[in-house]
């Protein structure tokens, strides 16, 4: 917001700031011409009087022959009778172009005029002619003009003005610089308005927040209890109900406020729109509360892939809905999609009807305005700043809306956006119909990991001949890194996290040992298997290898299939682990075989992982980038250990988090299947079903018609 001010201010001062300084030069250069032009023409009737005295006392030429061959000046003299006295023109090379202008010359009585012509070439000239008739005893004795070239002065006037437009851009960069320092000044005082504002608002909501998460946590677990009798249960769902109304209020006010403060951002992505209207229409089938009102969905074609924004769409629509819900007390509502086209536009117009109260056709102007509420018996409780936001939310995703109603009818709302809009000007996500697939999103966020389908061996061995020979050993199989001494290990294993390390022992700088324990040591490469490489042979330097965490230990000198056999029983061991968690077995199976196969390290590490997906279970915003955020980790290293540890990549190791919670949401039965959706933080129900089906082998609804089956047998 500040930032467009800024620069329209900036645009506006550069803008006064150059006018000044154009005009200033612009006057400068008129002041400079007139004055030159105005001596020049004094001067040359002067010399037009010294010369034609000269001539009377000596018969000496009015011009210097030379200077007429240069055309840099020229004379002619008539007597009283026209008849040439002195004819100083004809050597000119401008002779014919001023004669052929001749009557532009300056009438004979001490005037002058500005001549200009071009030539052959298109090369403009100038003169400056001066006439003056002598008289002597009240008879005429002679006129004499004079031509003066003013080449000279043009060229200097050119230049002149190069320099001066040159110093015009120079002066409108100062001025652009001047300007937004002044616009910045005097922005300032609202910027830090605007910024105390905002942490005020900031603050409230996590003021308001923090008590409401304290009242619906401990309501949730009061609901799950068994020992409540119905009215007391009863009571807490009116509570808990309240509770969340006024936290979606909470909400909507912040939402608000963003809008009008521009600090909302339009993040569209191209998908099909329709499934989003279906999952936002169902959602209200289920939570629907009154018997008498059917919720309906009307859509025309199945596949309309347009640009969107699917947070913006959902607040414009659950506000829609809410407000008919409000408003009709029986009948139907009515949700819809369709192209349509008008004025040779396409649209996508999204519709929500009702056969409510309606509005009055006074109040249809004043409907989308901040704080109006209509008023009148039929009136609902509420801040009056619902259909403003979503007046503000379609502005902000360049679409219209407009309404239909009348009064004891009902109401119909349409959302039109423009079909072909691609929003240059906004963020762009990736597609939603993509989430399904969501590794492969993930695969693609994560750059730093190998484009290489092969996994990664880590070679870390001085001597180069054996380093070669494990490399080429190993190049079809694997994708092959080496490292000359331990610390250049160390520095490798954590920029490429490798699947498996092969490292000799005795080396300079970091040997093998040291290496091996500081990547233990390490959260980030504790899980990476490691295999020591040596010459010695003793117990006591196996034991010492084992101590600091070596995974198996290899005595020189040794076959490369024996390697290979030692590689591949370690990652098969890693594989037989994750493919076990990966598999369909109850998660806490899957969290007793991590925790008895894995180090301490890396059961802490997947103890952290499971603490943060639980502490925000509810929200959707739980991501690799989240993830790794809180465990200070890169993505790729996240995703690399992720993998190598469960099998999973980080946001299918989060889905199964929440189909575990689900499950036994759903064993409870107190939620139905929108809430248990909203509470493991997935929004659209058509994916929470899918995600279920594939954890479970069946959707909801029929995986507790089959638990049934199973009890009653």
């Amino acid at each position: 917001m500040f930032d467009k001010l800024k620069k329209r201010l900036t645009l506006i001062y550069t803008g006064i700031f150059s006018l000044i300084m154009v005009f200033v030069v612009a006057v400068t250069v008129a002041i400079g011409c007139i004055s030159v032009l105005r001596t020049e023409k004094d001067m040359l009737i002067a010399d037009i009087y010294d010369e034609w005295r000269e001539w009377i006392g000596s018969g000496e030429l009015p011009v210097d022959p030379a200077l007429v061959k240069k055309g840099e000046m020229m004379s002619l003299m008539y007597d009283a009778d026209g008849n040439i006295i002195i004819d100083q023109m004809t050597d000119s090379p401008y002779a014919a172009a001023l004669t052929a202008i001749r009557a532009s010359w300056p009438e004979p009585e001490n005037e002058t005029e500005l001549l200009y012509f071009r030539d052959t070439k298109g090369t403009l000239h100038f003169f400056l002619a001066g006439g003056c008739t002598f008289w002597e005893n009240g008879q005429i004795q002679a006129r004499l003009y004079t031509f003066l070239n003013l080449e000279d002065y043009y060229d200097m006037a050119v230049d002149g003005m190069y320099f001066l437009f040159l110093l015009c851009a120079v002066w409108i960069v100062l001025a652009a610089g001047g300007g937004y320092y002044m616009a910045a000044k005097n922005i300032k005082p609202l910027e830090i308005l605007f910024a105390r504002e905002h942490e005020f608002a900031a603050d409230a909501s996590h003021e308001l927040r923090t008590p409401l998460t304290l009242i619906l946590g401990p309501l949730e677990d009061i609901q799950k209890s068994d020992t409540l009798s119905t009215k007391d249960a009863q009571k807490i769902s009116v509570i808990h109900q309240s509770a969340i109304r006024l936290l979606n209020l909470i909400n909507q006010i912040l939402e608000f406020r963003k809008t009008e403060t521009q600090n909302k951002k339009l993040c569209v992505s191209r998908d099909n729109l329709v499934p989003l209207i279906r999952e936002i229409g169902l959602k209200y089938k289920e939570l629907n509360r009154k018997p008498a009102v059917d919720i309906r969905l009307v859509v025309e074609k199945e596949h309309i892939p347009i640009y969107f924004d699917k947070e913006i769409i959902q607040t414009i629509l659950d506000n829609l809905i809410s407000n008919a819900l409000k408003y009709t007390e029986k009948g139907s509502i009515s949700i819809g999609i369709r192209q349509v086209e008008r004025a040779e536009v396409n649209y996508t117009e999204i519709r929500v009807s009702d056969t409510g109260y309606g509005i009055k056709p006074e109040a249809l102007p004043h409907i989308f305005d901040r704080y109006y509420q209509e008023g009148g018996k039929h009136q609902a409780s509420g801040t009056g700043i619902g259909l403003s936001l979503v007046k503000n939310l379609v502005a902000l995703h360049e679409g219209e809306i407009r309404v239909e109603s009348a009064p004891n009818q009902g109401s119909t709302f349409y959302v039109s956006l423009l079909t072909d809009n691609s929003y240059p000007q906004a963020l762009h996500a990736d597609s939603q119909e993509k989430e399904s697939n969501v590794q492969h999103i993930e695969e693609a966020q994560v750059n730093q990991v190998s484009s290489s389908d092969k996994p990664i061996l880590l070679v870390v061995e001085d001597n180069p001949d054996i380093c070669d020979y494990i490399a080429e050993s190993f190049s079809d199989h694997f994708e092959v890194k080496t490292a000359a001494n331990g610390k250049l290990g160390k520095e490798s294993a954590l920029k490429e996290i490798p699947d498996i390390i092969v490292s000799d022992i005795m080396m300079p700088v970091m040997d093998g040992n040291e290496m091996c324990r500081e990547l233990k040591k390490d959260v980030r490469t504790s899980h990476i298997p490691i295999i020591l490489l040596t010459a010695k042979d003793s117990l006591r330097d196996k034991e010492e290898g084992y101590q600091v965490g070596a995974d198996s230990y290899l005595t020189k000198p040794f076959s490369a299939s024996l390697l290979h056999s030692r590689i591949e029983n370690l990652l098969q061991s890693r594989r037989n682990l994750a493919n076990h968690f990966s598999a369909n077995a109850a998660i806490s199976n899957k969290a007793a075989v991590i925790t008895e196969s894995l180090n301490k390290l890396d059961n802490e590490f997947i103890h952290k992982i499971n603490q943060l997906i639980e502490e925000r279970l509810s929200s959707d915003k739980i991501d690799i980038s989240y993830l790794s955020d809180k465990m200070c980790m890169s993505n790729s290293t996240l995703y690399r250990k992720m993998k190598a540890l469960t099998g999973l990549s980080t946001n299918e190791y989060v889905r199964k988090i929440r189909m575990k919670h689900a499950e036994q949401y759903l064993l409870e039965g107190k939620y139905n299947i929108s809430e248990i959706a909203f509470k493991v933080g997935i929004n659209n129900l058509f994916y929470f079903r899918q995600c279920f089906k594939e954890e479970f082998g069946y959707i909801p609804s029929e995986y507790l018609k089959r638990l049934k089956e199973t009890g009653e047998k």
